[in-house]
């Protein structure tokens, strides 16, 4: 009579027998998925902890790349890309005809303001990558001060108290771009780079009192 054979797990526990064919999974799969899952966090948690203002610098000039690529392919006639990319641009700024810049008789892709904001902050974030992020970071009410033109120029515009300019825009745009980014960028790094806490001892029921006993006995 055929018999057919046990297979056991890891522990030495029986299982039941395996039938005609049938292949024993590996008992360590699980653990090596699980290692290998931890391995491809760890080196994308330090990559992205290297090279995240160059990520945020390389987003922002493709940006303020696109907004300037949007008359340019409108002069050549290529409104094939132009228009979607004009059209996208809007989830960001109002685009604003009579707000915003013109080169060639075509409107740029973001108004004055918002275009001054974004190229600011990628010039600032350029800089602060080329110096291996060690610009030190300006104090919060510098930062607030920075904040307060652009909030005066655009709230009075709002209400109907005046009407702003295009060299307005351009200045508290840049101070608003700028302040943001030497603010929030210094911060960010200075917030990854500091030294991560030891856990906490775990403590094991009667161990405490073992460590007395010897100390005592000493």
């Amino acid at each position: 009579m055929a018999t057919s054979s046990l297979h056991t797990t890891g522990r030495g526990k029986q299982q039941l027998p395996l039938r005609p064919g049938q292949l024993s999974r590996p008992a360590r799969k699980q653990p090596r998925i699980i290692q290998s899952l931890s391995d491809f966090s760890n080196k994308m948690g330090d990559f992205l902890t290297e090279h995240w203002a160059t990520i945020v610098t390389v987003g922002l000039g493709i940006l303020v790349f696109a907004a300037i690529s949007v008359p340019f392919l409108s002069y050549l006639g290529l409104d094939v890309l132009s228009k979607p990319i004009f059209y996208t641009l809007h989830l960001v700024c109002a685009q604003i005809p009579s707000h915003s810049f013109y080169i060639f008789g075509h409107q740029l892709g973001m108004c004055a303001r918002n275009f001054s904001i974004y190229t600011s902050m990628f010039i600032g974030s350029l800089i602060f990558t080329l110096s291996k992020k060690r610009i030190p970071g300006i104090p919060w009410w510098f930062w607030v001060i920075l904040m307060l033109p652009i909030a005066w120029d655009g709230l009075t515009q709002m209400f109907g108290l005046r009407e702003s300019t295009w060299q307005l825009r351009l200045l508290t745009g840049t101070l608003f771009g700028l302040g943001n980014v030497w603010f929030a960028l210094p911060m960010m790094q200075k917030s990854l780079t500091l030294p991560v806490a030891p856990p906490y001892p775990t403590r094991i029921p009667g161990q405490e009192s073992t460590v007395q006993a010897s100390s005592q006995n000493a």
